[in-house]
C-alpha cells in the first residue's frame, strides 16, 4: 500500500518534531503481537475494523519500531490483528527511527489513542504509568501529561495510576460503569476472586457507590462473625434464589437482598422493626403523620412529623394523635 500525502501530514501531527518516520511494507510474521509495552487500548474486538479495512483499506498505517527480532507496536494493535484476520501477510507501517527514545515513543502512543476518543479510566491509567516508566523527571512527566490532555493533579494522578494494577475483573466494572474508581480502590486491596464476586453482584444489583458500601459492609460484617467466605454467603440458596429470578424487578432484587443481609446481620433490630411496623399499621395514622422510632430502636426518644395546609388541617391532625395516644397498639409501641 503506498503513502499518502494526507498520512504525510498526519505523520507531522504523531512524531515529535525532529524525528523522522519512513514507509515500509513489514511481514505480519516480523510483527512481535506479544509485547504489548504501548498498548493504551481496552478495546479487544476488531469487528468494527475489518469490513472498514477490507473496503477502503489501511488509511491510517500503524506505528512501529524496530528491536533485535523484527518490529514492537507503538500504536495501531487492532489495526494490526484485523488485517492479520483477513489474511493480509504484509503490512504498511510507519517506522520510527531507531534514535528516538523510549519516552516520546510514549507519547506517541498515547496520542494516537487520546486523539481519536476520550481514554476511559483504565486507558487513562496505562498512559500514566507509560509516562512514569520511560520519563526522565517529575516535571517532564507532568508536562507531557498535560499536554495529551492526562490528569496533573497529584493525588488524582495517584489514584489513576493504581487503576491498571487492579484484579482484571475490577477493571471490567470501572469499563461497564459497575463500580467507579473510589470502589475501584476499595476493592483493589482485597483478594482477585473476592473483588470479582462483588463486582459481579453490584452489576446483578445495578447500585450506586452508597449502597455499594453499604452492602459491601453488611457482607464484611457477615462473614467475620459467621467465620464464613463473603463469596461463599454470596453464593448460598437465599441471595441466589433472588438474583437468579429473571422476571423479578431489579428494584425488587435490591431490597430483597438489603433486607436479608440486614436481617443476618442485625437478627434483634430486624425483629423490632418487623414489630414496629405492625403495631404503626394498626394505629392508621394516614400520610399525614409520621411517627420516628428511635435509631436502631435503642432508647425511649420518638419523633413525629406532621403534613398540613391549615389550622382546620392541624386540628384534624391534633385529633388523629390524641386517638394514637389512647391506642393500646400505642402502648406496645411505647413498651
Amino acid at each position: 500500500m503506498d503513502s499518502k500525502s494526507s498520512d504525510d501530514q498526519d505523520v507531522s501531527r504523531d512524531i515529535p518534531s525532529g524525528h523522522t518516520v519512513r514507509y515500509q511494507a513489514i511481514p505480519q510474521t516480523d510483527i512481535d503481537t506479544e509485547d504489548l509495552t504501548f498498548r493504551i487500548t481496552t478495546r479487544g474486538g476488531i469487528e468494527d475494523l475489518l469490513g472498514s479495512i477490507q473496503k477502503t483499506g489501511l488509511i491510517q498505517p500503524p506505528v512501529l519500531i524496530e528491536n533485535p527480532a523484527g518490529y514492537t507496536i507503538v500504536c495501531g494493535f487492532r489495526r494490526i490483528a484485523a488485517c492479520r484476520k483477513l489474511g493480509w501477510t504484509r503490512i504498511t507501517a510507519r517506522i520510527l527511527e531507531k534514535s528516538i527514545d523510549r519516552f516520546k515513543t510514549a507519547q506517541i502512543s498515547i496520542a494516537d489513542n487520546a486523539l481519536q476518543r476520550s481514554l476511559n479510566l483504565v486507558e487513562t491509567s496505562r498512559a500514566l504509568n507509560l509516562l512514569d516508566d520511560f520519563g526522565p523527571d517529575n516535571q517532564q512527566r507532568r508536562e507531557a501529561a498535560e499536554a495529551l490532555g492526562l490528569p496533573v493533579s497529584e493525588s488524582l494522578s495517584f489514584a489513576v495510576k493504581e487503576i491498571c494494577r487492579l484484579p482484571l475483573p475490577v477493571q471490567e466494572g470501572i469499563l461497564t460503569d459497575t463500580i467507579n474508581l473510589s470502589m475501584a480502590l476499595e476493592l483493589g486491596g482485597l483478594e482477585p476472586l473476592l473483588a470479582e464476586a462483588l463486582v459481579r453482584l453490584f452489576d446483578q444489583l445495578k447500585v450506586g457507590l452508597n449502597k455499594q458500601r453499604e452492602l459491601l459492609l453488611l457482607l464484611k460484617e457477615i462473614a467475620e462473625r459467621e467465620q464464613i467466605t463473603i463469596p461463599q454467603l454470596i453464593s448460598e440458596k437465599p441471595l441466589q434464589e433472588v438474583l437468579k429470578t429473571v422476571e423479578m424487578d431489579r428494584a425488587v432484587k435490591r431490597q430483597k437482598v438489603r433486607s436479608y443481609l440486614r436481617q443476618r446481620r442485625f437478627p434483634a433490630i430486624t425483629k423490632a422493626e418487623t414489630e414496629y411496623r405492625k403495631w404503626v399499621k394498626q394505629l392508621k395514622l394516614g400520610n399525614n403523620i409520621n411517627l420516628i422510632a428511635p435509631k436502631d430502636f435503642e432508647g425511649n426518644t420518638f419523633g413525629m412529623t406532621l403534613r398540613f395546609n391549615n389550622r382546620q388541617d392541624l386540628s384534624e391532625l391534633i385529633k388523629k394523635i390524641e386517638e394514637m395516644i389512647q391506642h393500646p397498639a400505642f402502648g406496645k409501641i411505647l413498651d
